[in-house]
């Protein structure tokens, strides 16, 4: 790729003799010859510093932050930019470097604080379903078809991100569903997407210790709509109606964009009626154009209609078959992580739910099953918005008949400290257990389950490990559950004999 495509727009300090780059990174453990290296000053560590050694180590181009690092360049034969906003100017040097991706996919972005990764699987299964290559990048993984590539981050920088993007559109897609987080929008991480639409699923407390407050929140939320109107005015946007965040996006854009609403509000475009759940699954009836339609899905808890109807609500408005998706809702798999049921005499139900919001939902969804007592295992995570854990424990103990508070990933704060945070928001008047190792929380839960229980294990989902301070250590909850659980089936098979 030739440097003066990449560059660009940018200010140019000098040019180097050699115009060619291979590589892109951000990252000064990730050099080789002909890279081209974004000197974007971190919150633990800032590449100015040691900026020299990486010109040295191969970069033959370097984007600068900080103008000042220049003189430490100026000797060598590479070509040196700067940027006023390093972020914003990474995303379009990476979206050139990767040929634009989006330019030859339809990217549809899912944000919102819950139900991102449900809606943005369940809209990828449809779209599978009705014989599109469909790519996902979400919270559980990155990936298309068989192919893993990549986890971690919901929302990957964006050198990654168009990487992924371009890997892709390689291999066969035509579709990627991605989950939109905030961070990236705040971040710039997908700047320059040219997104095909995107849904608004809905915004309640998370992410405080980062945006300060809901208003902060919501506007980094609003920069998806704002990333397409720029990058592809023809775009849409579905919007839960029924949130209050939801409506108020409605009114702002309804006239600056082609925009779709479902709900159980009256003036929804995909109006949901009614709903029936059992273990099996659940039949909910809506109203599209005036038609009552009948769905019948396996997948369990309110949330889900609301999820399935975003999908739903997306897809009519681009114009797929009404009777076709009726018949293809039944063929949607639950999603790992997300409400994910193991039976016994009792039901241990594993989620992802982390919010007040969430962990309500999901609370009020098992109510509806008529378990004979709800026993919840749940913790926060360390680090991270302390002001939700009082609300959170208040939701447990609000529905559950016992609650044990344990670990989520503490990360570097003190896990008694955490759980005496979310008990400052219990009246304690419930049978209560604080147990700091989360599998001895889980066994405890097991050993109290009795017939027609439900356990919820609330916090960690699909995640298959645990942060404690610098390490990060193997686990997985329902792999926990179902060791315990069948200690506890040998056990009565001993008894009985």
């Amino acid at each position: 790729m030739n440097i003066f495509k990449l560059l660009k727009g940018l200010e140019v300090l000098k040019f180097g003799s050699n115009p060619y780059i291979y590589h892109l990174s951000n990252h000064t453990k990730d050099i080789k010859p002909y890279t081209l290296f974004i000197a974007r000053k971190g919150a633990n560590f800032d590449p100015h510093k040691v900026i020299r050694k990486v010109a040295l180590k191969g970069a033959n181009c370097i984007v600068l932050q900080n103008r000042e690092a220049f003189n430490k360049l100026k000797d060598l034969d590479i070509t040196v930019a700067y940027s006023n906003n390093i972020l914003r100017d990474q995303a379009i040097i990476s979206s050139r470097f990767y040929n634009n991706p989006s330019k030859e996919l339809n990217v549809i972005g899912i944000t919102g604080t819950n139900g991102k990764t449900s809606t943005a699987n369940i809209l990828a299964q449809y779209l599978t379903l009705l014989g599109e290559n469909v790519g996902v990048i979400g919270t559980i993984k990155h990936h298309y078809k068989e192919h893993t590539l990549g986890s971690g981050k919901t929302t990957p920088d964006s050198i990654e991100w168009f990487r992924l993007l371009r890997k892709m559109r390689d291999l066969g897609a035509n579709y990627v569903v991605a989950e939109v987080s905030s961070h990236a929008l705040d971040q710039y991480r997908v700047y320059g997407t040219k997104f095909d639409g995107g849904i608004f699923t809905n915004l309640t407390q998370e992410h405080l210790d980062y945006h300060k407050t809901l208003e902060n929140y919501f506007k980094a939320k609003l920069k998806l709509i704002d990333l397409i109107l720029e990058f592809n005015p023809e775009g849409i946007f579905v919007v839960n109606i029924d949130d209050k965040y939801g409506r108020r996006l409605y009114k702002e854009y309804k006239d600056k964009i082609k925009m779709y609403t479902y709900g159980t509000s009256e003036d929804a475009d995909f109006r949901i009626l009614d709903g029936r759940l059992s273990f099996s699954g659940q039949h909910f009836i809506a109203i599209y154009r005036g038609e009552y339609i009948n769905f019948f899905t396996r997948l369990l808890g309110e949330f889900n209609i609301y999820n399935i109807s975003a999908a739903l609500t997306y897809l009519l408005a681009k114009g797929y078959d009404l009777k076709c998706l009726v018949d293809l809702t039944f063929e949607i798999k639950p999603i790992q992580g997300r409400f994910e049921v193991l039976k016994s005499d009792f039901t241990i139900i594993n989620d992802y739910a982390h919010t007040p919001d969430a962990l309500e939902k999901v609370l009020i969804s098992i109510k509806e099953l008529h378990p004979r007592r709800i026993i919840t295992v749940f913790g926060a995570g360390g680090n991270r918005d302390r002001t939700k854990r009082p609300i959170m424990g208040h939701i447990a103990e609000s529905y559950s008949d016992i609650v044990i508070i344990t670990s989520d990933n503490p990360r570097y704060e003190d896990p008694i400290q955490i759980i005496d945070d979310i008990k400052s928001g219990m009246e304690l008047n419930k049978e209560t257990y604080t147990i700091v190792d989360r599998e001895e929380a889980i066994k405890k839960a097991i050993d109290l389950a009795g017939e027609n229980d439900v356990i919820l294990i609330a916090g960690k989902g699909h995640e298959t490990y645990q942060i404690i301070g610098d390490s990060i250590i193997h686990f997985d909850d329902m792999e926990v559950a179902k060791k315990y659980l069948r200690k506890k089936l040998e056990r009565k098979k001993c008894k009985k004999r």
